[in-house]
């Protein structure tokens, strides 16, 4: 998601220093792309190393931009794991707090009362990508750690915008493509639960797209909380029947009951490199429908 936000601010002109924990890699990474290549050419690209776990590289990142975009997450999620800090409360949560505090220690923030903090003139704009199921009062451990950062971002006193992103799919997503994947291998698609979820998949572009326009339109998302999916309503079963179709694989869906699943994964996080957890099983089972007037009443046309 990071890197579509990214690719569509440089096509749309503005200079981007992005984050990464490995400033080279993120180079090499957008190479790969021709808006990637000019931009470094132009010199419209930079990138830094930081990591929203480690608050003291933040204050250089953050420093002399108009606007913070945190769509920041940890490797190999949905599977959490607390031995190395790769968990929704570390990066979803702690993390955007960690971006606040180090706006707030660049920009000279000031306790306005005990609610609320107002920031000088050319402050940045705070941007957050969210999830579509988050709710407050959530018992999963993702949609609590991004409501708390939802509500971090609401009550922090900078300008903002949260996009609650549905289930993305692109080229380099590692979900659908994970799926997809195994019908190269298998003579089905394993898929958890029924697959009868009901989904609006997002086209990561289009996300890239939406914050293209929220930062070159500021007053269009001002303090806004924006749903965002794409036009049509999918079950998973459907979603990858057509995926396969499109690649001409005539394998099966095979369900694998979520109770065996939850089982599976209770045991696999228990193992070297945890390829499965409980947890996840239930984030992967999730659906999650948007609403596309908000978006559209905000950006007309989008």
């Amino acid at each position: 998601m990071g890197s579509a936000i990214t690719r569509h601010l440089l096509k749309t002109g503005y200079h981007v220093r992005a984050m990464s924990r490995s400033a080279e890699q993120g180079r090499e990474a957008f190479r790969r792309w021709p808006e990637g290549r000019t931009a470094l050419e132009e010199q419209r690209l930079t990138f830094i190393s930081a990591n929203v776990t480690s608050p003291e590289t933040l204050p250089p990142a953050v420093a002399d931009v108009d606007v913070v975009i945190q769509a920041a997450q940890f490797r190999g999620a949905p599977i959490e794991d607390p031995s190395t800090g790769n968990t929704y409360m570390d990066v979803d949560r702690n993390g955007t707090l960690n971006l606040l505090a180090a706006v707030g220690q660049v920009y000279g923030a000031a306790t306005a009362g005990p609610d609320m903090v107002r920031y000088p003139a050319g402050a940045p704009r705070f941007m957050y990508v969210s999830g579509v199921s988050v709710v407050p009062d959530s018992p999963h451990v993702w949609v609590r750690a991004k409501w708390e950062a939802e509500e971090a971002t609401r009550g922090s006193g900078l300008d903002y915008s949260i996009v609650r992103a549905c289930w993305a799919f692109g080229p380099d997503d590692h979900s659908l493509n994970r799926l997809l994947g195994y019908s190269e291998i298998l003579p089905f698609v394993p898929v958890f639960g029924r697959g009868r979820e009901k989904i609006t998949p997002l086209y990561v572009e289009d996300l890239g797209r939406l914050f293209a326009r929220m930062v070159a339109e500021p007053d269009a998302a001002r303090n806004a909380t924006l749903p965002l999916g794409g036009p049509d309503v999918f079950t998973m079963n459907q979603m990858l029947r057509l995926g396969l179709r499109i690649m001409g694989r005539p394998q099966r869906i095979f369900h694998i009951p979520k109770p065996v699943a939850k089982l599976q994964g209770a045991l696999l996080q228990r193992l070297r490199g945890r390829i499965l957890t409980a947890a996840a099983v239930d984030f992967i089972t999730q659906g999650g429908v948007t609403d596309p007037d908000p978006v559209e009443k905000c950006f007309p046309g989008f």
